[in-house]
């Protein structure tokens, strides 16, 4: 009898070793894409931080839990990171550097699904000659990271290249001038916000425009260099000439922050409008009057804009007003566009997808607030999709002033419409959702569905001010028609903009 229980924890303990070496033979590792990112002794955000990881560097994955990954430091020392701010790649065992291996794509529209089969969701598609990160193989699928979206597609359809950065020749298409907006712009080696930062530009560089790829413009400055940008941080300049010797100086320049924006013919309130324009739009200034710039038209006529309601670029001076700007600046606010990839959120009569409109409005708030000062985070800069936890995690991580999650309702009863803001907390989160929702009204007039308490992951478990707002009914046909349109977009943008200026103002 003892024998055989000797023999069954020989067999136990040989069992443990061989799993323990499979573990260890993974080969997996883990790169860090954000950067000064926390480690903590523990999978929670109450641990102890024990260190700091920067963008680009890789550790060897030790294990995972829930929305956490444990790493390993040094051979001493190991810690947790959030999911959220990293990559995570496994070795082929026919290639040497799964960090040097790109995916290009055989097929004219490969499809991207959840998981390793084709029973698992399509959440994407694989443009032809496009490329893409490799992550990890399982069977006859790998796993890649395309565009935002992380997803699986089969083997049979792609080949593999060493990422070696190795210039590739351009198409031949017209070039298109643009101003950097951002006070300090990341240059990516790819089109893609996981790829390599590989410099960074400051405020007004005038750049060419190569390249457009979804949400980023290949880019070449400083005569020879290039790189990838998002393109919201350009304002692409429809007066610049291809040849450069006609060109612009970029101290010369203004953009246009709003839409509806008027153009007078004198330099105040009181003189009549002769031109309006709208958000992104780019003027050469000839004069400063007053408070007022003096502009060229396309028409070979000048007109006057109040200098506080427009973005100079380059050299020309900032104009401030006193006005609610000022209350937004330096404060800390994390945008949480709603739903992303696989999650489209509701679905509108027209077939208009929510994850698209939260996207929208988020891109603009973000500029509005950016240019007044804000330090704003996006919690999803593309259609990716972004776990709950994982954005309540990087409200967390930044130390959000106010946390602000997008939506666009929908209901079986079609007759509804309007807008709501929802709080969890009513100490905390309630006098941001009622600012928000009272400028809102004001600049969208739709129906006013009020400030309500809401049951929301992203409200419940947020540490910081949070509000959901409902910007409008897409089971509604007039809601789907009208939130959709660039005009409500602004408003809507404009409305959360002052709703948080007046809440920072009376915090």
């Amino acid at each position: 009898m003892k024998k055989i229980f000797f023999t069954i924890s020989l067999l136990l303990i040989l069992t443990c070793i061989t799993k323990t070496s499979i573990v260890n033979a993974s080969n997996n590792d883990v790169l860090i894409n954000t950067d000064d990112l926390n480690v903590r002794s523990g999978a929670s955000l109450s641990a102890p931080i024990i260190a700091e990881v920067k963008r680009g560097e890789r550790y060897e994955f030790i294990e995972e839990s829930d929305e956490w990954i444990k790493i390993k430091l040094t051979s001493a020392q190991s810690g947790w990171v959030s999911k959220t701010h990293i990559i995570k790649k496994t070795n082929l065992k026919s290639q040497s550097s799964p960090s040097d291996l790109i995916v290009i794509t055989k097929s004219t529209g490969l499809r991207i699904r959840s998981g390793p089969g084709i029973s698992f969701q399509v959440i994407g598609t694989f443009k032809n000659s496009q490329h893409a990160i490799f992550l990890e193989k399982s069977g006859e699928w790998i796993q890649i990271s395309y565009n935002g979206t992380v997803g699986w597609v089969a083997e049979r359809y792609i080949e593999y290249q060493r990422d070696n950065n190795s210039a590739k020749p351009m198409k031949s298409q017209p070039k298109q001038k643009g101003i950097v907006t951002a006070s300090k712009l990341s240059i990516h080696s790819d089109g893609r916000l996981d790829s390599e930062v590989i410099d960074t530009i400051k405020k007004g560089v005038e750049v060419t425009i190569s390249e457009e790829n979804n949400d980023w413009y290949k880019i070449f400055y400083d005569t020879d260099k290039s790189g990838w940008v998002a393109s919201w941080f350009i304002a692409k300049n429809p007066l610049s000439s291809i040849d450069s010797s006609t060109s612009r100086e970029a101290k010369n320049l203004i953009k246009i922050i709003y839409d509806g924006t008027n153009i007078r013919s004198g330099p105040s309130t009181t003189h009549s409008t002769i031109k309006t324009v709208n958000y992104g739009d780019t003027f050469e200034i000839t004069q400063l009057v007053g408070d007022w710039f003096e502009i060229n038209l396309e028409d070979n006529q000048t007109g006057y804009i109040a200098g506080w309601i427009v973005e100079p670029i380059g050299g020309t001076k900032l104009i401030r007003k006193p006005g609610i700007e000022q209350y937004l600046k330096n404060q800390i606010v994390v945008i949480d566009p709603g739903h992303g990839g696989k999650d489209s959120g509701a679905i509108g009569i027209n077939g208009t997808f929510e994850k698209d409109l939260t996207l929208t409005t988020a891109k603009l708030l973000y500029d509005k607030l950016h240019s007044a000062g804000a330090n704003v985070f996006l919690t999803r800069s593309n259609d990716s999709y972004i776990s709950l936890n994982s954005r309540v995690s990087t409200s967390h991580y930044r130390k959000a002033d106010a946390f602000i999650s997008l939506h666009y309702d929908s209901t079986i009863n079609r007759t509804i419409s309007g807008t709501t803001a929802y709080y969890y907390h009513s100490i905390k989160d309630g006098p941001l959702a009622s600012h928000l929702k009272k400028e809102l009204i004001k600049q969208t007039h739709l129906n006013d569905r009020g400030v309500k308490f809401g049951n929301y992951y992203v409200l419940r478990e947020n540490n910081n001010p949070a509000v959901l707002l409902e910007l409008g009914y897409l089971s509604n046909q007039t809601d789907e028609i009208t939130v959709g349109t660039p005009y409500y977009q602004e408003r809507a943008s404009q409305g959360i903009y002052n709703g948080l200026a007046q809440y920072f103002k009376n915090k």
